[in-house]
């Protein structure tokens, strides 16, 4: 059994960022019952502060401190030098610096993250470079396997672009206390965001408040890449399924694919138009991890008192998602769709009168591996086009905005569009065929008379 104990640097001060320590061709391994055992986060700091690492990426950061409280004078903070500043996650603690006026996360993982991870980030890398809306999507982020050594083993480290800016949930929060109406443009804001995904072939794999940040100019960016999915990486499948009060109740770890966001994007963009109309809903069911909903809501569909809130909404939109969302907790983990396509679906049957099933928790489980019997398909009509938009852009004399979904709103998709379109036809082609009719019944008259 082998356990963390100081590093033998740690005795030494004037180790500093130039001093060349080789690492081993194989890191010795520490297994406790057969698992590796990974530093926690004071281990980590620790190596950090003291400049346990040689990688030319990580060598010039100067990390950031937290404020220490001068002693024997309460109230009185020094700035910068208290410990690092640093965040901690279920896998990693995360260090913010600076690298001259650039700034710089270092991830630091707490936990074996398998050994794909390493692959993942070089191929999400390699995708984000050859796409820059990708790359306005998703935090720059480089896997460095020798990136920091404790006691003589160097641990992987992921350096990262540090994204100033207010988390999901801050940024909520920050909203609610000034226009709470405000939180509906966020809301389409998120739609956009998770059709750049769509539209660059990949998902997120665990999309939450704490990943994703809005930056000072508006932007939504996310971190957190570890469970990327990329065409490239598809059979290198992580080990982990997402926070369990934004991902569905059956996930599971094979549950991992171009539409595994969908679940997760659906909760947050029917949080954030609940949240604009009844603001008070944060107060009574945000609890630190979640917006609005839990995974016992998701886990118990109709059951718990926030879904009765959200059925009796003041706003018909928020009042017809809850349907979908309901239904996409009864069916698979992972529904085949995007957000996009989902909801302009979901419009289209509801303006159409089209009944689905109240309950997909059998179909869920019988369900083959292929999909061919999903509820959500139908063999007469061809499935929206999954990297088109369900809102449009509205031109008016003032600024352009987005038509909202809802209806009360004036929606136009792709699907209402083809749907317009397609009447148009039908109908010229009875015109032409009554009027071709006519013609023909008069001949025959004629024909008769004569």
């Amino acid at each position: 059994m082998g356990f963390f104990l100081s590093s033998p640097v740690a005795a030494n001060p004037a180790f500093s960022p130039v001093q060349v320590m080789p690492a081993p061709a194989v890191p010795p391994e520490i297994v406790v019952s057969g698992v590796r055992i990974w530093p926690d986060d004071g281990q980590f700091e620790a190596a950090v502060a003291r400049g346990s690492y040689q990688h030319p990426r990580l060598t010039g950061i100067v990390f950031d401190r937290e404020s220490a409280v001068v002693s024997g004078q309460p109230g009185l903070d020094q700035a910068g030098s208290g410990p690092l500043l640093h965040a901690l996650g279920a896998s990693a603690v995360v260090f913010f610096g600076r690298r001259g006026s650039q700034g710089v996360a270092v991830r630091c993982p707490t936990r074996d993250l398998g050994t794909a991870a390493a692959r993942r980030y070089e191929h999400l890398a390699a995708h984000r470079a050859a796409s820059p809306p990708l790359a306005a999507a998703f935090a720059e982020a480089e896997w460095i396997d020798a990136g920091v050594e404790i006691g003589g083993i160097w641990w992987p480290v992921i350096v990262m672009e540090r994204v100033e800016g207010r988390s999901l949930a801050g940024e909520v929060e920050h909203v609610l206390g000034k226009n709470p109406a405000a939180l509906r443009g966020l809301a389409w804001d998120w739609a956009g965001f998770v059709a750049v995904l769509g539209a660059a072939g990949v998902a997120h794999g665990d999309l939450q408040q704490n990943n994703i940040f809005v930056t000072g100019d508006g932007r939504l960016k996310a971190v957190d890449l570890d469970d990327v999915w990329l065409p490239a990486v598809a059979h290198l499948v992580p080990d982990e399924t997402g926070h369990r009060h934004y991902q569905h109740p059956r996930r599971q770890r094979d549950d991992w694919g171009r539409t595994v966001d969908t679940f997760s994007a659906l909760v947050i963009y029917l949080s954030l138009c609940a949240l604009a109309v009844e603001p008070d809903l944060w107060e009574r069911y945000h609890n630190g991890e979640n917006l609005i909903f839990t995974d016992n809501d998701f886990a118990h569909p109709d059951q718990t008192a926030l879904w009765d809130r959200l059925n009796s909404s003041p706003d018909q939109g928020v009042r017809r998602l809850v349907p979908l969302l309901r239904e996409l907790c009864h069916g698979p983990a992972d529904v085949g769709w995007d957000l996009a396509g989902l909801l302009d679906r979901h419009h289209h049957d509801q303006t159409a009168g089209l009944v689905r099933p109240a309950s997909l928790t059998q179909l869920a489980r019988t369900a083959p591996p292929d999909d061919d019997n999903r509820w959500w398909d139908e063999p007469e009509t061809p499935g929206p086009d999954p990297g088109a938009a369900w809102f449009t852009t509205v031109e008016t004399d003032g600024p352009t905005h987005l038509d909202e979904y809802g209806e009360d709103a004036a929606v136009t998709g792709p699907g209402d569009a083809s749907s317009g379109r397609t009447r148009a036809r039908v109908l010229a082609a009875v015109a032409l065929v009554a009027v071709l009719a006519g013609i023909g019944v008069g001949l025959f008259l004629t024909a008769l008379v004569r």
